[in-house]
Parts: structure tokens; C-alpha cells; sequence
């Protein structure tokens, strides 16, 4: 198994980039997945991430000083790259996990971090209302508008 079958990137709505984490990868995984994601980085086109971790089990402490590694190295092409992130976590060990993360490596960019799809999908279409990408924004609406309604209240 490779890092597609525990971590995917989607970029099928860019300037949207969805990764999507399932099971507990190994930090090989890990790795394959950090570097599809600087090709991303690396197109020079700002984009906006959400994070779907619905489905992932707990990382290991390991992962967790992986990731932060990874934000502190590529720091400055997060900060010009990213417009903002939004990251769906539903587990309480994760929130947890993912608060110690945010804490020893804070973001450089706007964040948000929900239970719900939707709401992530929401808030990343703002981000791009705010940079000045509507038509972005309205595919982004527009493809999860059924998921949405469904989450209303």
C-alpha cells in the first residue's frame, strides 16, 4: 500500500485542495504525502486546504513531530501559498492531537477547524470571496451545496 491508499489530495475544485487522511499511515506514507504536497505548493498558485481526518485513526507522536517539521521547514511557502485551512476533525483524541500540533507550530495562515465537511467547505470558499477568487468560491458552493443544506442548523 502506498501513501494514496491512507492519505489522497484532490485538487479537482483548484484553488481547493482537500487531503484526505484514512487509517494510520506509516510515516513512509507520511513522507510520499509531504512531498505531493510541496508539488501543490510549488505551482505558485495560491489555494486554500481542507484537512478531512473523519476517517483517520490517532497519529503517533512521531507523525505529530513529522508534521511539525515539515510546517517549520516549508514555513514561508505555507504563508505565500495557502489562504487558509480548514480541518475536519470529529474525534476527540484527534482535537487533541491536532491543539499540540497548532501549539508547537502555529499556522501561517488563517485556520478553521470543525466536525463538519460542509462548515470546512463553507469557510474555504469565504477564503477565496476574500482573495478575490468568487468564481472559485461559487464551484466550491456549488459542488457541496447538497451536503450543506443537509448540514443547515
Amino acid at each position: 500500500m502506498g501513501a494514496k491508499d491512507f492519505i489522497s489530495l484532490d485538487d479537482s475544485l483548484w484553488p481547493l485542495l482537500v487531503a484526505r487522511f484514512v487509517g494510520l499511515p506509516t510515516l513512509q506514507d507520511q513522507e510520499e504525502y509531504f512531498a505531493q504536497f510541496l508539488v501543490h505548493l510549488r505551482r505558485e498558485e495560491k489555494c486554500v486546504l481542507i484537512l478531512d481526518t473523519r476517517q483517520v485513526r490517532m497519529m503517533t507522536g512521531e507523525h505529530r513531530q513529522k508534521l511539525v517539521e515539515f510546517a517549520r521547514e516549508h514555513h514561508a511557502l505555507i504563508r505565500t501559498q495557502i489562504l487558509g485551512c480548514a480541518a475536519v476533525i470529529t474525534s476527540p483524541v484527534m482535537q487533541l492531537a491536532a491543539s499540540l500540533v497548532l501549539h508547537f507550530s502555529p499556522p501561517p495562515m488563517p485556520y478553521f477547524i470543525t466536525r463538519s465537511l460542509p462548515e470546512a467547505a463553507k469557510w474555504a470558499a469565504k477564503c477565496l470571496d476574500g482573495a478575490g477568487q468568487p468564481h472559485a468560491a461559487e464551484r466550491i458552493r456549488h459542488h457541496y451545496a447538497p451536503s450543506m443544506e443537509r448540514h443547515v442548523g
